[in-house]
């Protein structure tokens, strides 16, 4: 049999695996009895037996039943391995069955682990208890048998260092054992009062060794049958001194040791509320860490980088949310968590890409949906349902380490499992909430909006965008867009654009692929235009240093516009001389299309233009790197400040041009249009351009 088949046996067979661990304890204290005695001197000759932690070990982990067979039966065996025979059976081996059974009744045992440091003060507490009570019945059971000795004298030479002995094996041993086993959480409070606690114990120790000479420590454990009486009494008067004060001095620790968890540890505990409020959604989190931030020390450093990135974080959870609310204008503030979830999931992938899933949903309608079943929901309507069906044991171990919860969670199937760690993979689950998630809980409004917007973004929303202002990485990822980005190339437009600003038709035009429009907002869009990509990093930068929050596309584009003699060249300019004095340049170059969250940062966008990023003639300005004289940012409607004008389009199947023309020529440059592509889909919209570019068309500088 292998060891992977026994262990599956154990796991199996949980009262198996207690009956082995209690008769590995029997015999492990029978063998310490028998082959380890250690004495103290004095008239009783009481044995030091470190070893009764292993019965209290057994009482404390499977309860008192196998607690008091864990003594009863280890003290049975010693008994028969020292002839003592069945002597003793009435008291110390019904004691000592009562010291297991007794720490069974700790109310904390069944705890996963103890995290509190007044949870460690009622072990300590018990263990105590469970000692006292249990000699109390052995030697009073010992003394009603044999009465040798008068009851002072037992008091003092027999019971107080009997029960001494097995208290500080206990108090020093079992935490360390527990703390070894997991039983104990490895937070601060823990770490912090044990050690405080073996460090008192550490301590007192030493000085009781400095203050006893070593040859009667040696006398003491090793020797003690050649002391005379006497001698030995006051040795163990001197164990009855030193015992009592270390187990006093233990017990006071946990005083300082929650005075220290009160004064350190406790910011650290609010902060880590703060931050598991933040992993959950909940944006409350920055007033619980408003009066952390005030703090001039360690914690107040750590606080207010958690607040920033917090508020990033719920930044772009609200802006998502708002996306969301804004697009679909029946939800309602009011709506649970479960109502969003299944009425938005329908609405934005629609009722087959739930499979066979949609009925058990709808049906679950009047019922919370857990959790566990929106994550899944969300695995179906992305389309990953059969990937999640091949992660193996290993892949699953590795993409949800470190989630304790999960681990300890029976309830959880392999396929949940693997739904859990593929959400995860492939983001549509931040690992973050999945850490402090109950994923048995009905689902709530921060975490439906959450996974809906993370199936949006791996589906690919509807309106096409890159990403965010505020995004960490948005620059990057604009970058790589405009980088991987295909040169706008339509040789047919081309061809009749140019011959129109040949003849000068028009001053300008514009190609675009279809497929990178933005599908933006109206009311809420601007677009500007632009050939240098560091000039839209920089813009970016002021975008959101003047927080003025949008949604950002890159629009790539092929232009050719008339080259003003006024306007700087430089190398990377590709001018053609069209006649005398006439120049054009052919340039690839971008739109920036921005949906701002609301029209205030809207409108606010022409004058931060005005004041950083516009060139000005023969004034210096201090202006972002690249700023154009006469740039061009545009609206599709009217806005304060900006001038109309009107765009002539044309598209085929793949390619749309613009052409920005002053009203009252347009329809002139449609007819010619007309003429040269009588096919073509020619159509004229109005949109509203900055004064700047108005005046270029009317031919003029600032």
């Amino acid at each position: 049999m292998t060891f992977a088949s026994i262990n599956r046996i154990f796991n199996h067979k949980p009262e198996l695996r207690k009956i082995l661990a209690t008769m590995a304890a029997v015999i492990a204290y029978s063998l310490f009895n028998y082959l380890m005695r250690i004495h103290l001197p004095g008239v009783s000759q009481v044995d030091l037996r470190p070893q009764i932690v292993l019965l209290i070990l057994i009482g404390y982990l499977y309860g008192p039943l196998y607690g008091f067979l864990a003594g009863f039966v280890g003290n049975f065996c010693s008994d028969i391995l020292l002839s003592y025979g069945l002597r003793y059976l009435p008291s110390w081996t019904i004691g000592n069955g009562l010291v297991g059974a007794l720490i069974g009744f700790y109310p904390y045992r069944k705890r996963i682990c103890l995290e509190q440091v007044r949870q460690l003060v009622g072990l300590v507490i018990c263990l105590i208890f469970v000692n006292v009570v249990a000699f109390s019945y052995a030697a009073g059971m010992e003394n009603f048998l044999n009465r040798n000795l008068t009851t002072a004298v037992n008091f003092r030479y027999f019971y107080l260092p009997a029960t001494l002995s097995n208290v500080l094996s206990a108090l020093l041993l079992l935490p360390a054992i527990l703390l070894m086993l997991g039983r104990l959480k490895k937070n601060y409070p823990i770490k912090l009062s044990l050690a405080n606690y073996y460090l008192i114990a550490l301590l007192l120790i030493i000085v009781w060794m400095a203050l006893v000479p070593i040859g009667q420590v040696y006398q003491t454990l090793f020797a003690s049958a050649d002391l005379e009486v006497a001698q030995g009494n006051a040795l163990v008067d001197a164990f009855n001194h030193w015992a009592l004060v270390l187990v006093t001095m233990l017990i006071l620790s946990f005083l300082v040791s929650s005075w220290m968890v009160k004064a350190i540890i406790r910011p650290l505990k609010q902060l880590e509320s703060a931050v598991l409020t933040t992993l959950k959604g909940d944006p409350t989190s920055a007033d619980q860490l408003a009066s952390l931030v005030r703090r001039e020390d360690e914690v107040g450093i750590l606080s207010y980088t958690v607040k920033l990135l917090s508020e990033k974080l719920w930044e772009t959870q609200k802006l998502s949310q708002d996306e969301l609310e804004k697009s679909l204008k029946f939800l309602d503030s009011q709506d649970s968590g479960t109502s969003i979830f299944v009425v938005t999931l329908i609405a934005l992938f629609g009722r087959d890409a739930l499979g066979n899933q949609m009925d058990e949903m709808i049906l679950e309608m009047d019922r919370d949906l857990s959790n566990l079943s929106a994550i899944s929901l969300i695995i179906t309507a992305c389309g990953l349902q059969e990937l999640a069906a091949t992660y193996s044991d290993a892949k699953v171990e590795k993409s949800l380490a470190g989630m304790d919860s999960l681990d300890s969670d029976a309830a959880l199937s392999q396929e949940q499992r693997q739904i859990l760690a593929l959400a995860v993979d492939v983001n549509l689950l931040f690992k973050g909430r999945l850490k402090v998630m109950d994923v048995h809980a009905p689902l709530s409004r921060e975490l439906a909006f959450h996974l809906l917007e993370r199936a949006q973004l791996f589906r690919k929303s509807d309106k096409n965008y890159v990403g965010y202002v505020t995004e960490p990485e948005i620059v990057s990822k604009m970058l790589d867009k405009w980088e991987k980005s295909a040169k706008v190339r339509s040789e047919k437009l081309e061809l009749i654009m140019y011959k129109a600003i040949s003849q000068q038709v028009i001053l300008g035009y514009q190609i675009k692929n279809l497929s990178d429009l933005a599908r933006f907002d109206v009311e809420l869009s601007i677009a500007y235009s632009h050939s240098n990509f560091k000039h839209i990093k920089q813009l970016i930068g002021l975008l959101a240093s003047e927080n003025l929050q949008a949604k950002l596309q890159l629009e790539p584009k092929r232009s050719c516009f008339y080259y003003r003699d006024e306007w700087e060249r430089t190398a990377d300019l590709q001018l053609e001389q069209l006649g005398e004095g006439v120049w054009v340049n052919h340039a690839d170059e971008f739109d920036l299309v921005m949906e701002f969250t609301d029209r205030e940062p809207r409108d606010r966008f022409r004058e931060v233009i005005e004041n950083y990023a516009k060139r000005e003639f023969k004034i210096e300005k201090k202006v972002l790197f690249g700023a154009w004289y006469e740039p061009l940012y545009r609206s599709d409607i009217p806005l304060e400040g900006y001038i109309r004008i009107t765009d002539i389009t044309i598209r085929d199947e793949t390619h749309i041009v613009h052409s920005h023309v002053k009203e009252e020529e347009a329809p002139g440059k449609v007819e010619w249009f007309k003429k040269e592509l009588p096919n073509a889909m020619i159509s004229t919209t109005a949109v509203w351009v900055n004064e700047a570019f108005f005046r270029y068309l009317n031919g003029a500088s600032d």
